[in-house]
């Protein structure tokens, strides 16, 4: 069985960990923003965040040693500095890159990889392997078109090659584009990747009106990949699970499979989707235990803030402004892959109706999730707008989406 460098979760965390090339584009935009200066006026700037004390947390620096993998990562990097144009080197580096990105959710690893792979970034013919990590950090930025382009040109040169595949079904699934990612899961078969090609399917089966047999399916793959190939099943097929039983309204199974998640993989998609399920059952305490050291992420701030409004927290205030302020740093570098957390921001912490409506109908225009759909839902109902939110309703009926967190909204 390949070994692939599943993209499922990652790309929705962007779902909801989206934009993480943020941090990769700052130094270099506010460079040419300071340049630039004199010709904008002051209205434009973001106000900077103050801290209101010395006690305020303004940044988290790593709060554990250097393990073994860690160390062997910086060598590696260092080794890459001596020889850059080792494609080998390279592509093994970019890739335990994305792969850290994913369990700290920090948005730099990403910058790393693509560093990593420069020499080979702007060739007009550079190799697979530069095209399928290319795909992977354009999705994070939710350029999904960019990042087709690029599997559709790798899979030209090597229509075998399963994490092309893979990679392409995650995104199309994404946008709402069931059947296309369908004939990406068959093609994953096609080339033996059985395992990953089932759970592909399965998934869109869960979201296509098709719930239990998805539900069975994955069941049967979690006990054939933990005998198979351990670090095939993990987190990946635990999160699947979690996020079909919770659309379900199993609340006990999804729990299980969400702690299960983070207990394999431990990665900030699963925290994110674990603090969501948990602020839905009024369990904030809990989400503040979860997350309250992971607020480099926007996304998971973005949940700490919400559980500091359900506990009614002191922290509450300075959270928000925090989140204003990178939500403001965005819009000026022209940044618009926040929309749905800025959406559930302006809704939930600002009260700002309009312009949480605003946000979701612009977010789905993009991307079109559960999670998608039910902030757009939501915000229209707030704003006393619902024929707005009729786009999300047509979907619904027409992939017959079953999610019990949209029944309420939907009546």
């Amino acid at each position: 069985m390949p070994q692939l460098l599943v993209p499922i979760p990652f790309v929705r965390l962007q779902r909801s960990l989206s934009c993480l090339l943020r941090h990769l584009r700052v130094a270099a935009l506010a460079f040419a923003v300071a340049m630039a200066a004199p010709a904008l006026p002051r209205a434009a700037w973001a106000e900077p965040f103050i801290p209101a004390d010395d006690t305020t947390i303004v940044e988290r620096l790593r709060d554990r040693p250097l393990d073994h993998a860690d160390q062997e990562f910086r060598q590696a990097r260092a080794q890459l500095r001596a020889s850059p144009h080792d494609l080998p080197l390279a592509t093994s580096v970019a890739r335990r890159c994305i792969e850290l990105a994913r369990r700290d959710g920090d948005p730099r690893y990403l910058g790393y990889a693509q560093a990593a792979l420069a020499p080979w970034w702007s060739m007009p013919d550079p190799p697979v392997a530069v095209l399928l990590m290319q795909a992977t950090i354009l999705q994070s930025t939710h350029a999904f078109e960019p990042a087709l382009n690029a599997l559709q040109r790798a899979s030209r040169i090597e229509p075998n090659n399963g994490q092309v595949w893979l990679t392409r079904a995650t995104i199309l699934q994404v946008q709402g584009r069931f059947d296309e990612a369908a004939a990406s899961c068959d093609k994953l078969r096609q080339v033996g990747a059985a395992l990953y090609a089932a759970a592909c399917l399965a998934e869109l089966n869960s979201l296509t009106g098709r719930a239990a047999e998805a539900r069975t399916t994955l069941e049967r793959l979690a006990l054939a990949s933990s005998a198979m190939d351990p670090r095939a099943s993990g987190a990946w097929l635990s999160i699947i699970q979690a996020e079909l039983a919770e659309r379900m309204g199993d609340f006990d199974a999804a729990e299980r499979f969400y702690r299960a998640a983070l207990a394999a993989g431990n990665n900030a998609y699963s925290k994110g989707a674990y603090a969501d399920f948990l602020l839905d059952r009024g369990r904030a305490k809990e989400v503040i235990a979860l997350v309250r050291n992971e607020q480099r992420a926007d996304p998971l701030l973005l949940r700490l803030a919400l559980a500091y409004r359900a506990e009614h927290h002191p922290d509450l205030a300075k959270t928000v402004a925090v989140l204003q302020a990178r939500f403001d740093a965005a819009k000026l570098r022209g940044d618009t892959v926040h929309r749905r957390e800025e959406a559930r921001f302006a809704l939930h912490l600002l009260d700002r109706p309009d312009e949480a409506l605003k946000l979701a109908l612009e977010n789905w225009a993009v991307q079109k999730e559960p999670a998608d759909a039910r902030i757009l839902l939501e915000a229209a109902k707030a704003a006393g707008r619902d024929a707005e939110a009729e786009p999300v309703r047509a979907f619904i009926r027409d992939h017959r989406l079953a999610d019990q967190r949209l029944t309420a909204l939907l009546k």
